[in-house]
């Protein structure tokens, strides 16, 4: 059982720059994984939020639907999803789009949980999941048609090497293509100070990028960058973050109630995104890039 000790323990080496190396990330997600569930169900993203409908589960599907149809995904494609979590996506993407899915984790327990899920949902002769780090993908050159990220990069400790390493075994023609957390682009020293490092320190991020960023990483590993896009200019992307002054006080009494420490610095985690996300300095980028047959 998780303790208070346990939490100090782990927020205390967060906070101190040691949320930088891999084990770290490792021990916060594994810690994590029964109160992500408890949330966000087998899909660990943010959803693609309409402004005239209500907020459920349908809208991390569609969000999954709109990254893949950016990528062109179809039954002829084979495709790695970097970070995969429970492999909630894999698998649904699977299911619509009949691509050939590979996941990848670094969490032992996320991956035994994602082969269950595939075993399931009836999809395990067409999607499988692997262990490894997304520094160094555990794939031979030009193997993929498409690679796929859910909000995963965030956490990398080094995201222009898995943007190299995409590169690598991306066929040529093949797409990246996915959607991260992010801070706004142009934020000043002291907003980035007020709103972007607690956020990181709270879900184990080293620093969020933002979509300028994240674009030149994918040009410096050879990609071709089609599609940048700050998702504000595209959903109603506040109506997933806990904004509302009402909503933000039954947050805060129900984490005086809660007695596990992991999920009161879950809850604290919701209470900083939405914090930043009012403020303008958090956002969500989506991305394509395309190896281009000449790399």
């Amino acid at each position: 059982m998780t303790t208070d000790a346990d939490v100090r323990n782990l927020t205390g080496r967060m906070q101190s720059g040691a949320i930088r190396t891999p084990a770290l990330v490792d021990e916060y997600y594994t810690r994590c994984i029964p109160f992500y569930r408890e949330f966000l169900g087998n899909h660990w993203h943010t959803g693609y939020y309409r402004a005239d409908e209500p907020i459920g589960p349908q809208d991390q599907l569609r969000m999954e639907q709109r990254i893949a149809a950016s990528a062109g995904m179809s039954s002829d494609c084979y495709v790695l999803d970097v970070g995969c979590g429970m492999g909630g996506p894999a698998c649904h993407l699977a299911r619509i789009t009949g691509a050939r899915i590979r996941g990848l984790t670094p969490n032992a327990t996320q991956l035994a949980l994602a082969r269950n899920l595939a075993l399931e949902q009836g999809v395990s002769e067409q999607v499988a999941f692997d262990r490894g780090d997304a520094g160094a993908l555990p794939y031979p050159d030009n193997a993929f048609d498409v690679v796929l990220f859910f909000e995963s990069p965030c956490h990398f400790p080094d995201r222009p090497q898995f943007f190299r390493e995409a590169h690598r075994v991306l066929k040529p023609g093949g797409r990246l293509a996915g959607e991260d957390w992010l801070a706004a682009d142009g934020l000043s020293a002291t907003d980035t100070e007020r709103f972007i490092r607690p956020i990181c320190e709270t879900w184990a991020i080293p620093d969020l990028g933002s979509c300028t960023s994240y674009a030149s990483g994918m040009t410096a590993a050879g990609l071709r960058v089609d599609e940048e896009v700050d998702l504000r200019a595209e959903m109603a992307l506040l109506r997933g973050f806990i904004v509302d002054p009402s909503d933000r006080d039954e947050v805060r009494e129900e984490m005086e109630r809660t007695a596990d420490p992991i999920r009161r610095i879950i809850m604290e985690g919701l209470l900083r995104l939405g914090e930043g996300a009012a403020a303008g300095a958090f956002t969500l980028g989506r991305f394509l890039a395309v190896k281009t047959p000449n790399a």
